[in-house]
């Protein structure tokens, strides 16, 4: 079976990962932290979750001149994806990502400085067009210009693209690009800015029914340690998550992103994509990092061997 050809847009940072033993309150100092440097950005964690669970996958980004971009760059050949298409910004730094992680629950807040993923800008479109016409499905997110995001969607609606669309960090979307996504994917939060309804456990359906009325072709709505709900015109499904021992969840919502892209090889979501999303992401928060945490195809395949009669 040919590879899912996957065209990821978005942003790349390194990411400044600190963990402590609570997360600071303002004003506060916590000492005895551990410190680590790892690649991360929501687009490159996604195009890497793509490539290690069995995509086809070119990334889209912009890079600084600087040794970050340049780490980045041949990180990314490593990986085995495809960066033609990876721009470069002559005046802005690569970004940055500063991550505070709580030892015990993995619960994590982050800071970043956007930095060369701002000039990715609509006007560069022509230059990577290729990358979407030669695409199945065009993954993105919210750390790239919103303009930007807007036009490649039409262009890739226009070329009869799949478009997954992550709005991370959670941001509103007008209905003209709602109409263009195929699949949108969002935890809590982003569900309840996106839709417009504060989120409470009994109002998913109500959530996805006004999005799908806009046109979006299948809401998933990621629930952390509820698992997750996804509906469409065609069926609505709910999914408890994986038991584990979560120890840091900064790339688990890319990581199913990625998942969600290689396994979706039709215009629906069905449960079995659900299910090896899932597995894909609760092996990501038992492992540190960004990047790092990210499991192979043959990882989460073994992973639900001796899993899935629990879910």
């Amino acid at each position: 079976m040919d590879k899912m050809k996957i065209a990821v847009i978005g942003s790349s940072n390194m990411d400044m990962v600190v963990q402590v033993d609570h997360l600071p309150l303002p004003g506060e100092t916590v000492s005895e932290a551990r410190f680590a440097q790892t690649f991360g950005g929501k687009g490159a964690n996604q195009a890497v979750a793509a490539t290690r669970l069995g995509g086809d996958v070119t990334f889209i980004t912009t890079l600084g001149r600087d040794m970050n971009g340049e780490m980045m760059r041949k990180q990314f050949s490593k990986e085995g994806m495809k960066t033609d298409y990876i721009l470069e910004d002559l005046t802005n730094p690569t970004g940055i990502a500063l991550i505070f992680v709580e030892a015990d629950s993995g619960q994590n807040c982050i800071a970043v400085a956007p930095g060369a993923n701002h000039s990715l800008t609509p006007d560069r479109l022509p230059s990577f067009a290729q990358a979407i016409k030669e695409a199945d499905i065009v993954m993105m997110q919210a750390e790239i210009p919103y303009r930007t995001i807007a036009d490649i969607a039409s262009y890739a609606s226009q070329m009869g693209k799949r478009i997954i669309y992550n709005p991370a960090p959670a941001s509103k979307i007008d209905p003209e690009l709602l109409s263009t996504i195929n699949i949108l994917v969002m935890n809590e939060i982003e569900a309840s800015v996106v839709s417009g309804i504060e989120y409470e456990e009994g109002k998913l359906s109500m959530i996805a029914d006004r999005l799908l009325k806009l046109g979006v072709g299948n809401v998933v709505i990621t629930l952390g340690r509820d698992g997750v709900y996804m509906k469409n015109n065609c069926e609505e499904i709910r999914l408890p998550s994986f038991t584990v021992e979560a120890v840091d969840t900064v790339a688990a919502g890319d990581t199913f992103c990625g998942a969600l892209a290689v396994k979706c090889t039709g215009d629906n979501v069905d449960r079995n994509a659900l299910i090896f999303a899932t597995a894909a992401s609760a092996i990501s928060v038992t492992r540190h990092g960004a990047q790092p945490s990210i499991p192979t195809s043959a990882e989460v395949e073994n992973f639900l061997e001796r899993n899935i009669n629990t879910n």
